[in-house]
């Protein structure tokens, strides 16, 4: 490596560097000194993860070491090609020091070579920085910061009275830039991670804020909505002539149907919103029968059409459940199911007594036969908003329905497990106590 020296008058001239100058550190005493200063610069930096601080912790260092008027640490903006200044100290108290193009300066000119620039005649030198000039620098030695193949910035040191400096003293700053780097790196590798993740948190939290807003907007016109439908259905029986009475009340039951799904999405939203924010749902437990339940979401399928079935060990199974949270588990297991399949593939829903850690649980399993799910995706099925790689944009829906019922069946005390192959099926099975739940606690369900 050769080092830049430059002398009266601007010109310069090469010289080994000071790892071959074997007359580099002669004096022990000197040695021991700068060791130790490097070493406990090292431990004073090591659980920083500020860049400015820990850029002002080596550099107040470095003043005391290299016996300097001021030392400054500068990162490389890629984006403009200046070096920005991230912390240097001044005895002068002058103005904050502008960014520095490339080549400017000894901290310019170090970045610009790659290697290290000592100036003992500032005055006089072709490279002069117009800040450092005015503030009367009179010496100065910078080298640049590096991270793997790549520079990063730069550092300097400057005097405000003559000096002439030694192969010792460039020897010092370079083993102190070679320790700053990375850790500086790191640092805004930190601070960069922490900006992105607090964004995302901002961005959630209006995301959330937004739901709850909306969905209590739109709850109020959509209760008009369907009491305004459900008595022009109890006028209709009344019009004549008859056909205009059965076409009122046809319309009429499909805006009450609409309505009703449009108020189970906006109670998803509102679930959704609250569990992101920390709260528990509020569940209506009550004993509520899990066959019954069942063979009325299933009833409502087989009258549109869909092919499902419904096998029962009992005729009812009993036990203390939000019974409206678990219809929308169900029937939004039962939409999956016949959404994913074929045209006239049978759905299969199963509802069983088990025994579990020596308790009674209700089983739910709801199989069909249609795509199934990729491997790489069952790991965030119930991940709010996701969709799966395989059916993303290809059908309808929100990314809610698995998220929100694992959200329901985890607050029950109870599990819900995806047993997925791609071109085979899937098997949705929920496992919940029939006594309701014990504890639960929000984070449960993260």
């Amino acid at each position: 490596m050769i080092d830049a020296v430059a002398q009266p008058g601007g010109a310069a001239e090469t010289m080994p560097s000071p790892k071959s100058d074997t007359r580099f550190m002669s004096s022990d005493t000197s040695r021991v000194r700068v060791f130790t200063a490097l070493h406990d610069i090292a431990v004073a930096i090591g659980g920083v993860l500020e860049p400015v601080e820990l850029a002002r912790l080596v550099v107040n260092r470095a003043r005391e070491l290299l016996e300097a008027g001021a030392v400054g640490v500068y990162s490389l903006d890629e984006s403009t090609q200046l070096l920005e200044p991230i912390y240097s100290s001044d005895a002068r108290e002058a103005l904050p020091e502008p960014a520095i193009p490339i080549g400017a300066g000894a901290a310019g000119q170090a970045l610009l070579r790659g290697q290290l620039v000592r100036v003992d005649d500032y005055v006089h030198w072709l490279h002069a920085g117009k800040w450092a000039a005015a503030n009367g620098v009179r010496s100065a030695m910078a080298v640049p910061l590096q991270v793997s193949d790549r520079w990063t910035g730069a550092m300097s040191v400057r005097t405000y009275v003559p000096r002439h400096w030694t192969d010792e003293d460039a020897q010092t700053l370079m083993l102190l830039a070679a320790q700053i780097g990375p850790a500086l790196e790191a640092a805004r590798l930190h601070e960069r991670t922490r900006a992105a993740r607090l964004q995302a948190e901002a961005a959630i939290n209006l995301r959330d804020e937004v739901l709850a807003g909306v969905t209590h907007d739109l709850a109020g016109p959509l209760a008009r909505i369907r009491l305004y439908a459900e008595m022009i259905q109890g006028e209709s029986s009344n019009l004549q002539p008859v056909d205009v009475a059965e076409q009122m009340s046809q319309w009429s039951e499909r805006i009450v149907v609409a309505t009703s799904t449009m108020k189970t999405i906006i109670q998803e939203l509102v679930d959704v919103a609250r569990l992101q924010m920390g709260q528990a749902l509020q569940l209506d437990l009550r004993q509520t029968d899990l066959v019954g339940l069942a063979r009325r979401l299933v009833g409502e399928q087989q009258a549109a059409g869909r092919h499902i079935r419904l096998e029962s060990s009992s005729a009812e199974l009993v036990g203390w459940w939000d019974e409206s949270r678990l219809s929308r588990v169900l029937a939004n297991l039962l939409d999956n199911a016949v959404k994913y399949s074929p045209q006239g593939a049978e759905v299969e829903v199963e509802v069983a007594v088990v025994q579990r850690d020596g308790a009674d649980h209700a089983l739910l399993r709801v199989r069909d036969h249609g795509r199934g799910i990729p491997a790489d995706d069952l790991g965030r099925v119930f991940d709010r908003f996701y969709r799966g790689s395989n059916v993303d944009g290809e059908t309808s829906g929100s990314g809610l329905g698995l998220a929100v019922a694992h959200q329901i069946v985890a607050q029950h005390g109870g599990t819900i497990e995806i047993d997925s192959q791609p071109g085979v099926g899937t098997v949705v099975t929920l496992r919940l106590p029939r006594t309701g739940p014990t504890e639960f606690a929000v984070s449960d369900l993260h």
